[in-house]
């Protein structure tokens, strides 16, 4: 697939000064202005009044819920680009992708936990905000960023890191954090 392949050689090439300011300054609008306004403002202020909407269950009722998932997505989020940036040496951009295959946590957990993380918290302020229309919007994004995950993003992997991804992968949940049973030694 000639788009994966672009991908790959991307990942492959040195940036330039000006590409590493790109890969720099490009997650910074997409996730604190693009998707803040296409998952929250746009339909919490046109979509919802548009639609006559009600406002998702009353405040107090919203804040336990929404709060949880925020504070999961975050800690998703955080560990997810620490690990990416410390481990990995790149970033989730695919400008300045990682240039190690990162298993240790939160990627122990599962295989796409920024995918997770974001899911998680962008659910949580749409449930806090009260916005119909910003859940749905959020469903459809976790439905688009679950198939370029794995229709895109894995393909990508295994030509980049071979055996070692296709390892990972066989052994590592694909997006929702598998739970580890402690076992005890009963002998």
């Amino acid at each position: 697939m000639k788009l994966i392949d672009n991908l790959v050689a991307i990942s492959e090439k040195p940036l330039s000064p000006e590409n590493d300011f790109l890969a720099k300054i490009l997650p910074i609008f997409v996730f604190f202005f693009f998707f803040p306004a296409l998952l929250f403002i746009i339909p919490k202020f046109i979509i919802d009044p548009w639609l006559r909407l009600p406002i998702l269950f009353g405040f107090s009722v919203r804040i336990i819920p929404s709060g949880a998932l925020i504070v999961l997505g975050l800690f998703f989020l955080i560990a997810s680009t620490r690990a990416q940036r410390e481990i990995g040496k790149g970033t989730p951009m695919p400008l300045k992708a990682t240039q190690k295959l990162v298993v240790e946590i939160p990627y122990s957990y599962c295989r796409n936990p920024l995918y997770f993380g974001l899911i998680n918290f962008f659910s949580g302020i749409s449930i806090l905000i009260g916005s119909i229309s910003s859940l749905v919007m959020v469903f459809i994004y976790a439905i688009i960023i679950v198939l370029y995950a794995k229709l895109i993003e894995e393909r990508e992997l295994e030509k980049r890191f071979g055996d070692d991804y296709i390892a990972y992968k066989a052994t590592t949940p694909f997006i929702i954090p598998g739970l580890r049973l402690i076992r005890r030694n009963t002998k």
